[in-house]
């Protein structure tokens, strides 16, 4: 079966080549850019107009360079790489101060999406891979987020997704999931007790960003005989830690580059 070309919108082609210029010769007049692009003034000029106007290109004494916005761009996709990197080195830590299996998930189309994954040595249940989707009602790491998601978006996802049976432990009435819900967000933790596999039990916190909007979730899960009462207190005590280290630490890169 021959390929199929992919296909690009050549004006923005044009633009990223303008840019990609820019960052070797700025500061440049408009005709010295467009003669090392070999491209025309009149088009080079309305790109670059473009590019001024939304205030993503500087012109100053008839010369252009690139303005300071692409810091805020460049900081926004950096300070979504440090939080992933530091989010999967406590997903690791807590594996190996626990010896469980440690976790960390996010809302995707209304599921959960299981970002990071450590087993530790004593680790024993599900092998659940990096990347699985699933209900978000089933597991500890998808309540916790569901149940602080805003009202519109929680009955959007049930309504959507219904709420299949994981075993016979699984909430699937809409008033006891949103009792069970309204419960987590209290106390700010969710239980999955063998909801989506049968002798798994789990606990897991919700990780907030700067606009008290949940990011992620982080949890812990292991076998049901050794996950009792007083053993997930403790293992509640190292993820509320763990959360307050990974919130303090986004919002003082948030706060630091308002600062300067």
């Amino acid at each position: 079966m021959p390929t199929q070309d992919k296909k690009t919108i050549s004006a923005v082609e044009t633009t990223l080549d303008i840019l990609s210029a820019l960052g070797k010769l700025e500061p440049v007049s408009l005709s010295e850019l467009a003669t090392q692009l070999d491209i025309p003034t009149s088009t080079v000029f309305i790109h670059l107009n473009t590019l001024v106007e939304r205030d993503y290109v500087v012109k100053e004494s008839g010369e252009y360079r690139r303005s300071f916005r692409f810091l805020e761009v460049g900081g926004s996709v950096r300070h979504q790489l440090d939080v992933g990197r530091l989010l999967r080195n406590k997903v690791e830590e807590l594996s190996r101060k626990t010896g469980e299996i440690a976790g960390a998930g996010i809302e995707e189309n209304g599921q959960r999406v299981i970002l990071y994954r450590s087993s530790g040595e004593k680790a024993a249940g599900d092998e659940i891979p990096i990347g699985n989707h699933t209900e978000m009602h089933w597991t500890s790491l998808g309540k916790v987020i569901l149940a602080n998601l805003p009202l519109e978006r929680r009955t959007e996802i049930i309504e959507t997704h219904g709420l299949p049976k994981g075993t016979e432990e699984t909430l699937t009435s809409r008033s006891d999931l949103e009792t069970a819900l309204e419960r987590i967000r209290d106390q700010g933790y969710a239980i999955d007790d063998e909801e989506h596999l049968r002798g798994v039990r789990g606990i897991a916190v919700p990780i907030f960003d700067e606009d008290e909007e949940v990011m992620v979730s982080l949890g812990i899960t292991g076998p049901r005989d050794r996950f009792t009462s007083r053993y997930m207190a403790n293992l509640l005590e190292m993820l509320r830690y763990t959360k307050n280290e990974i919130e303090v630490r986004n919002q003082y890169y948030e706060y630091s580059t308002i600062d300067g």
